[in-house]
């Protein structure tokens, strides 16, 4: 009975361990992600409003049409916003990651 106790003990913790690293490892992408929805809507609000939600992008980049490509990325999320010259969200070019929305039309 002694030998089966030490495998089983060891398959509960491997369980535990595919569980809990996961789960840790993605939690800055999740706590990103979480900023966005409570925004609700990007298309139309201003960046500063964006950023004073969400932080600061990782990555600014200014297109040919002059318009800006602002990206945060947190491990396990991703997304890319276009802004107008104006200053206001064109709208989600991309996205990585689960996005949790009231409904799937009500996004970006």
């Amino acid at each position: 009975m002694e030998a089966l106790g030490l495998p089983v003990v060891l398959l509960i913790i491997a369980a535990l361990v595919t569980i809990i690293v996961p789960f840790i490892y993605k939690s800055p992408g999740r706590a990103l992600r979480k900023r966005f929805v409570i925004l609700g809507s990007l298309k139309g609000r201003t960046r500063k409003e964006i950023v004073k939600v969400v932080g600061e992008p990782s990555q600014v980049t200014e297109l040919p049409d002059g318009r800006t490509l602002l990206q945060w990325r947190a491990t396990g999320y991703h997304i890319a916003l276009v802004f107008e010259k104006n200053g206001r969200c064109f709208g989600v070019t991309h996205e990585n990651g689960r996005r949790v929305t009231k409904g799937r039309g009500e996004g970006a």
